[in-house]
Parts: C-alpha cells; structure tokens; sequence
C-alpha cells in the first residue's frame, strides 16, 4: 500500500500530497518539494517531525 505525506498536516497552508511506495521514497519527495515550493531545506529533526504524519493512501487523519 502507498505511503502519503500532507504539507497540511504539519501546519503549512499547501494543498499537496506526496505519495510513493516507500518511506524513503516518501522522505526524498517531500523533502523536494519542501525545498522546491516552500523554500524549506528539511534537517533531520524536520524530517523526524515529517514522518509521525506519514500515512497509508487514503487513510483518513484523526485530528
């Protein structure tokens, strides 16, 4: 099952989802676009952060 990441989901007003099939695929995607769109180089207490929010596809949030 696909992994996906919501910018939403930590705050950032962004309607993106990133998915990919694994985590670190995952990581990778996110971490360009955060570069790409938002201007964010993720250090690895971002990226720690990031990952609490990952999710199956379609998985609906609890909050």
């Amino acid at each position: 099952m696909a992994l996906e990441f919501r910018c939403a989901d930590v705050g950032v007003a962004c309607g993106k989802v990133s998915r990919a099939e694994s985590e670190e695929e995952l990581v990778a995607a996110v971490a360009a676009h955060a570069k790409a769109k938002h201007g964010v180089e993720l250090n690895d207490t971002l990226i720690d952060y990031a990952r609490t929010k990952v999710r199956s596809s379609g998985q609906a949030t609890s909050e």
